[in-house]
């Protein structure tokens, strides 16, 4: 009925949770789950629990109970160890004892005094009281001490055994005097705080109600703190005053003496303090021992002299001292045993070397944790896998009750009892050489050098030299591996204390039961059938701790029985998981230990030496030496903890006190230092990574002193200050390192592998910078419940959170950098982002972090519903529009941009940022390689930075940036149609010259003609800097195109076995035999040899096929249906012509003279372009600039660059780019046949030729000067570089838009109705051409020879005024420029009637025909005389205005460019008003020739 009632319930509450039962989620709530990382920490329990209490919490009152003749001694050791429990009380008091009265002021009026005497007395009033209980305690210890003295040298008490435990709390109670006396010496506050009590009390003791009483206090505390007897060390020689009253009290001291050194020699202890206590003891029985030395010659031969008397083995004694001459005494108070033992009378300065006083080396190096090291590894190592294994067992198996487990509790046991023993002998090596540092600082010269402030010894000076520049690296390193093995072994001995704890407490009861119920059968059969008196101590043994069960009773005939040849009993008991009480167990061994004791046989007692065989003494001992470790295994968490316990290496009260300091900053911290010193400091040999935790875990341990044994909350708020400081250090340093190792991973692995393997055979330096050290990282940042003072802190949070920040900061730093240089470093900043994600992704696999897309875009400012760019593409846009396009030229044989000699648009940057840490960039390994591969890209824009610039903006940027930079082109077209259409105005008419003038003779015409154009201030910063940045532009566009092209191309290609690529088998063998196509005909080579290239040779002709639509791979079905133009050049290209399209009726003529096409004063582009190009590079220009270098004064702030004047070529200042910006617009205006065949500098080169070609020419005719023959010589090198240049550019335009622009103009001519017709025509021609011209006649006055007269110049006023130089600003992107969207304008088809249009001259082609030079020259005219002339242009003309319509306006803030002058057409023949001109170049040639 129950049941089905849950059951509804349950069905209510899965109907009311959809389902879901809240029991289930309540489990699944409180189910804890475990990270998958090992653990590096000890275990730090919230709530602990023990098997058994650490004390006698009964005071050994139980012991009436038990059979036993050891009741005063167990009674006079249970007093002994409640003064022991109460003298801890005042040794914790004075080690911790702080003084008041520094921190209360004293009275500064009369009026306030009173008050404030009556409040500082109650101040102190707690602290004084401590000094009174202090007083009372050593006293009462004093006495306790003489009394037990007094009745262990009486006749009785010689007689009778004496436990080991009774001399074992005395041996405690003379080490806690000392103690106390030593730290009442220590603690200069006691007596600041008594003195200013003395003085407050003096001056309130007439207004308190007991102020004489606390007067009489006052003289003994003050006879107790400063005796003029005894100024130091009063408590100890107190209590050898009073022990030196008594009789025989040496015999005592020396039996004492002697089990201490039986319990260090046999290693009978398995803690550190009571290790250090028997030693400590040692000098101080001594001084006990030793007689005084004086005048007394009653008792001079009756003084014991410690270091001769035979009763002590002195061989023993010095074998210790020798070995430890430093022992810790408490926290970080030391003890040297020499320094004791020099206050014994009967000390001699002979004995120092023989008692320690001058340690070999030996003896020092066996206080080095390099000694022990090794050992410890080994030890941990193998202990610590026997361990695992065993625990691995213990959590297969169940736990079974019974005697079959016997033998597996015992194994279990004594490994456990090992490792206690491992941990106590690491935990001592330990604190021996920490307290060996403290009593050997290092000196004050070399403390100097190692950069200490308080080298002289002041202030916090003595606690450097100690700790802080005491320990080497390495020291320091092995240290934190020891403290490592300690806290592991600690913390696994600890996990497996519940599984463990059963196997101990049975095998503890076997043990016992065994001894007494087996063991012990022979020894009292023995003494039975003998009747000896040995009987009756044997049968009060058994019933100590014989377990009987709760039915049976002890058998009293079973030891009666026994033969020899039943050999060893083994005992039939109850099966128990208990062990004995701390006084069964101590009674037992002293019982134990009184039988087997050759001391005790000796004595009239109740034992003798014929009671036991030998046999019998040896199992006793045997048993006696097993029992030791039962009360350590009992007591496992209290041994544990004991042999664990690091917290001595914080603690430093007896320095505060001798320094005089509050407290010691954080990097004279031994944890700290030690913690911070496996963050930067590794050694490849000594992996400390994961020993962090391990290291920090003494915090724990002085916490854990300070709540619970020391009972100071004060020293817990330190050690918790301290910590949260020492935490977030650890968090910074931790994830500081982490990213810096992983950055240096990173920048290794990302530089190219020829330039690693040239750096690693270099220099080791070199190898260094390639080759960072391995590092376990992720298991230490991958703790996520760090146990620190009971608190459980995720690590891994942290950490995350910090790495976050220094990957934000990273990039940011990246950025601003980039920002702050010239665009060619773009390649060195994608490579920083490229190390930076890398480092993030080696990061992710143990940290939660930020995608780096995310961090980017972010630091980028590209994210937003506001944001309009990012910062990099901000200043990528900036960079091209303020700095490459104006300032570079562009090469087009390399495709690289260089820097232009003249800056002529000086470009501000920010101040590049400085790196606050080493890890910023490309780390601190590496950053040295990367500088020298970084300089290779540098200086120049290329290829390789628009992959960069690509791989940093995204493609999907790329719209935006060539939309801007094309509304940037529109700009520079605007301010150069102005200047274009004032030159065009004044450029003088002018005819093609014949052939027959030769290269010199056509050349000086056009120079003639054209030159004075280069006196035009403008044309060069204004024109060709104009035409520079538009082909600039251009070009960028179209390698920018490229670039995302070939990516596309790459993204297809390996997309390929994913896309639809079957061909026909058709369309496959038409190419396999093509030449044009290498790679296809390789295939299908490789595939009449294999059957396995079959999907090859079809890929390769898939390849073929895309290639030649568009160069990109795509789908057969899309192949069918896609534009024949998607390249984001050609979009460019169609934007430029619709740019062009208002200026397109002005720099085309559409109504000829003749019908046909200008020729002599034609308005078309190509005129003026041949005009410029003509120009291009025949004189160097004149440049006003300054450096572009950061010359800034840091004081002032001014700029500090001074302006210079440079003369650069045009080539080296301009570029390729002035003629590619000529062949777009030539191109795009379809006057690209005209140009070619009207072009002045080609038409030299075409003369150039015909000279080639005509080997035999008249004698006389077109001959020139030789000057000039050079010059025109040098001019056709010149123009043939510059006709390839324009060519590629023609090429280029003609390959990415050949259908952009006007068609090409269509003229029908009529030929002859006959051969006569065709030979007038012909005849008139040559009529026409034949001009009679005189060699010029003009001399000079003064030497007679011929001058020509140069060309008028361009004065200031026909000279157009400069346009506004400052660079217009980038517009924001709109739909309306839209590349994708522009259209090219349809071809115009030439009507199909008629003859189809005569073939324009090639300028590759050979030349006309010339006359033959062989015959005699054209006859002159009759009529024409000759006669002197000269040719000179007409005087400038005015300048017409364009149209406004035909015109664009000029820029903002300038008025129109006025244009050269033009000069007007002349027939042959002289002018009017004058004699014609000579041309001194053409000497020699007829003037009547002259057109």
């Amino acid at each position: 009925k129950r049941k089905a009632q849950k059951m509804e319930v349950l069905h209510d509450m899965t109907a009311d949770t959809g389902g879901v039962l809240s029991e289930d989620a309540l489990k699944l709530s409180k189910m804890n789950v475990t990270d998958n990382v090992p653990n590096l920490q000890s275990q730090c329990l919230a709530l602990e629990f023990q098997m058994r209490s650490g004390t006698n919490g009964i005071n050994y009152q139980d012991h009436i109970g038990l059979p036993t003749d050891f009741g005063p001694e167990i009674k006079a050791t249970a007093e002994v160890e409640s003064l022991l429990a109460e003298g801890a009380e005042h040794v914790y008091s004075l080690y911790t004892f702080r003084s008041v009265g520094k921190a209360i002021p004293m009275p500064s009026d009369e009026e306030t005094k009173k008050e404030l005497n009556l409040r500082t007395f109650q101040v102190l009033q707690p602290q004084i009281a401590k000094i009174k209980k202090l007083m009372d305690f050593q006293e009462k210890g004093i006495i306790i001490i003489e009394r037990c003295m007094r009745s262990l040298v009486t006749k009785e008490g010689r007689e009778r055994i004496v436990p080991d435990g009774y001399y074992d709390a005395i041996t405690k109670v003379i080490d806690l005097l000392q103690k106390l006396d030593n730290l009442k010496d220590m603690k200069a506050s006691l007596s600041t705080d008594f003195a200013r009590y003395n003085r407050v009390l003096q001056a309130c003791r007439a207004d308190l109600e007991n102020g004489d009483q606390l007067a009489q206090e006052k003289h003994q505390l003050q006879l107790f703190l400063s005796n003029f007897q005894y100024p130091k060390s009063l408590i100890f020689h107190n209590l050898r005053d009073a022990l030196k009253k008594i009789d025989g009290h040496e015999e005592v001291l020396i039996e004492m003496l002697q089990q201490n050194i039986d319990y260090i020699e046999n290693e009978r202890y398995l803690t550190p303090d009571e290790k250090y206590r028997l030693i400590r003891s040692l000098p101080h029985l001594m001084l006990l021992i030793d007689g005084n030395v004086g005048n007394d010659n009653k008792n001079r031969g009756r003084e014991t002299n410690v270091f001769k008397d035979k009763r002590i083995k002195q061989s023993q004694l010095q074998t210790i001292f020798k070995q430890y001459p430093v022992v810790p005494e408490y926290g970080d108070m030391s003890m040297t045993m020499v320094i004791i033992l020099r206050r014994a009378p009967h000390w001699d300065q002979s004995f120092e070397k023989q008692w320690g006083g001058e340690p070999d080396k030996k003896i020092i190096a066996r206080y080095l944790l390099s000694t022990h090291w090794p050992e410890i590894k080994a030890k941990h190592a193998d202990f610590l896998g026997r361990f695992s294994k065993a625990t691995t067992e213990l959590a297969t198996y169940k736990f079974c009750k019974a005697l079959s487990a016997i033998k597996y509790a015992a194994f279990v046991s004594r490994l456990v009892f090992d490792g206690f023993r491992h941990l106590m002998s690491w935990t001592c090596t330990v604190l021996e050489s920490y307290h060996w540092k403290l009593t050997h600082p290092v000196a004050p010269e070399l403390l100097e050098k190692l950069g200490s402030k308080n080298a002289s010894g002041s202030g916090t000076g003595a606690y450097e030299a100690a700790i802080k520049y005491n320990y080497s690296e390495r020291e320091r390193g092995i240290m934190v591996d020891v403290i490592s093995m300690i806290k592991s072994l600690a913390s696994a001995l600890a996990t497996a204390q519940a599984a463990v704890a059963p196997y101990i407490r049975l095998h503890i009861h076997h043990e016992c039961q065994q001894f007494v119920m087996g063991e012990l059968v022979p020894p009292l059969h023995r003494a039975h059938k003998r009747s000896r008196d040995i009987i009756q101590p044997l049968l009060k043994l058994r019933r100590l701790v014989a377990d009987w069960g709760p039915t049976s009773a002890e058998p009293q005939d079973d030891y009666i029985k026994y033969s020899r040849q039943d050999g060893k009993v083994e005992a039939k008991h109850i099966v128990r998981v208990v062990g004995p009480s701390p006084t069964q167990l101590q009674l037992m061994r002293t019982m134990v230990r009184a039988m087997y004791d050759a001391r005790n046989q000796t004595k009239r007692g109740i034992f003798s030496k014929k009671d036991l065989e030998k046999e019998d003494l040896v199992l006793m001992e045997d048993f006696y030496n097993r029992s030791l470790s039962f009360q350590y295994l009992l007591n496992y968490s209290d041994t544990l903890r004991a042999n664990s316990d690091l917290g001595d290496l914080w603690y430093r009260e007896f320095y505060l006190e001798l320094t005089g300091q509050i407290q010691f900053p954080i990097e004279l911290s031994l944890p700290w230092i030690l913690t911070e010193h496996i963050i930067r400091h590794q050694a490849q040999a000594i992996p400390l990574v994961e020993d962090i935790l391990y290291t920090m875990d003494a915090y724990n341990d002085a916490a854990h002193r300070a709540l619970y044994v020391l009972n100071q909350r004060f020293l817990y708020d330190e050690i918790e200050a301290e910590l949260n400081l020492v935490f977030d250090q650890l968090v910074f340093l931790a994830s500081d390192y982490a990213y810096s190792h992983h950055k240096n991973n990173a920048a290794s692995l990302s530089l190219d592998e020829t330039y690693v393997d040239r750096l690693r055979h270099t220099r080791k330096a070199h190898r260094k910078l390639v080759e960072p050290p391995a590092r376990r990282l992720g298991i230490p940042l991958a703790q996520r419940r760090v146990q620190l003072l009971g608190r459980v802190i995720d690590l891994n949070a942290l950490i995350a959170q910090h790495i976050n920040a220094k990957l934000y900061k990273d990039v940011e730093f990246c950025l601003r950098k980039f920002e702050a240089s010239e665009l060619s470093t773009v390649i060195d900043f994608a490579r920083a982002l490229i190390i930076v994600e890398q480092t993030r992704n080696a990061l992710a696999e143990y940290l939660d972090l930020d995608e780096f897309d995310v961090i980017f875009a972010e630091v980028d400012e590209s994210v937003g519903p506001s944001a309009f760019a990012g910062r990099s593409m901000m200043h990528v846009l900036g960079s091209l529009v303020n700095d490459v396009l104006p300032n570079f030229s562009y090469n087009a044989l390399t495709r690289r941009f260089v820097r232009s000699p003249a800056c002529l648009k000086p470009v501000d940057r920010p101040k590049a940022p400085k790196a606050d840490h080493q890890h910023l960039g490309y780390g601190a390994r590496c950053q040295r390689a990367y500088d020298m591969a970084n300089k290779l890209s540098r200086g120049f824009l290329g290829i390789p930075h628009y992959v960069a610039i690509i791989q940093i903006i995204g493609t999907l940027a790329v719209p935006l940036l060539v939309n801007n930079l094309l509304t940037n082109l529109a700009d520079r077209l605007e301010i150069a149609k102005a200047y274009l259409d004032a030159i065009t105005e004044g450029l003088p008419p002018c005819k093609l010259p014949k052939y027959m003038y030769g290269l010199a003779g056509v050349y000086g015409v056009f120079d003639a003609l054209l030159k004075p154009i280069l006196r035009y201030a403008d044309l060069k910063p204004e024109v060709f800097q104009a035409l520079k940045e538009i082909g600039n532009t251009l070009v960028f566009i179209r390698d920018l195109s490229d670039v995302l092209n070939r990516d596309d191309l790459e993204r297809l290609i390996h997309a390929v076995p994913y896309i639809d690529t079957n061909f026909s088998i058709n369309e496959k063998k038409s190419l396999d035999n093509d030449s044009r196509f290498p790679l296809v005909s390789a295939v299908s080579k490789i595939e009449t040899s294999s059957n396995d290239a079959t999907e090859l040779a079809r890929l390769a002709a898939a390849l073929h096929a895309d290639i030649i639509c568009d160069n990109s791979i795509t789908p057969a079905p899309a192949r069918r249906n896609r534009a024949p133009h998607t390249s984001l050049f050609y979009g460019a290209v169609v934007h430029l012509a619709k740019l062009i399209e208002p200026y397109r009726e002005s720099w085309s003529s559409n109504n000829p003279t003749n019908g046909v096409m200008e020729l002599e004063a034609a308005t078309d582009l190509h005129r003026l372009w041949s005009a410029l190009s003509f120009l291009f590079g025949l004189q160097p220009g004149k440049f006003e600039t300054t450096n572009s270098k950061d010359d800034t004064d840091e004081k002032s702030g001014t700029s500090t660059a001074k302006k210079q004047t440079l003369t650069v070529s045009d080539e080296a200042q301009f570029g390729h780019g002035f003629f590619v910006a000529g062949a777009a617009l030539i191109h795009v205006l379809g006057q690209r046949y005209r140009y070619e065949a009207l072009d002045f500098a080609n038409h030299v080169l075409r003369v150039q030729m015909y000279e080639a070609s005509a080997t035999n020419r008249a004698s006389g005719v077109g001959k020139a000067d030789a000057s000039l023959n050079d010059d025109a010589t040098g001019f056709a090198r010149l123009k043939t570089y510059h006709k390839r240049i324009f060519d590629m550019a023609v090429a280029m335009f003609d390959a990415a838009a050949p259908d952009v622009g006007a068609p090409p103009l269509s003229i029908k001519f009529k030929p002859p109705a006959s051969d006569a017709d065709l030979e007038e025509i012909t005849n008139a021609k040559r009529r026409a051409s034949v001009v009679p011209i005189q060699r010029p006649l003009s001399t000079s006055a003064n030497n007679g020879t011929s001058t020509p007269t140069p060309p008028p110049a361009l004065t200031k006023k026909s000279q157009p005024p400069a346009p506004p130089k400052q660079s217009p600003k980038v517009a924001p992107p709109s739909p309306k420029q839209n590349v994708q969207n522009s259209k090219p304008p349809p071809p115009v088809k030439p009507k199909s009637s008629g003859p189809p249009p005569p073939a324009m001259p090639s300028s590759s082609g050979p030349p006309p025909p010339m006359p033959s030079s062989s015959g005699p020259p054209p006859p002159m005219p009759t009529s024409v005389a000759p006669q002197v002339t000269q040719v000179k242009p007409a005087p400038p003309a005015s300048v017409k205005k364009p149209p406004a319509a035909k015109k664009p306006p000029p820029p903002k803030g300038k008025k129109p460019p006025a244009p050269p002058a033009k000069s007007s057409k002349s027939k042959a023949g002289p002018p009017a008003g004058g004699p014609r001109p000579s041309l001194p170049f053409l000497a020699g040639i007829n003037a009547n020739r002259v057109d």
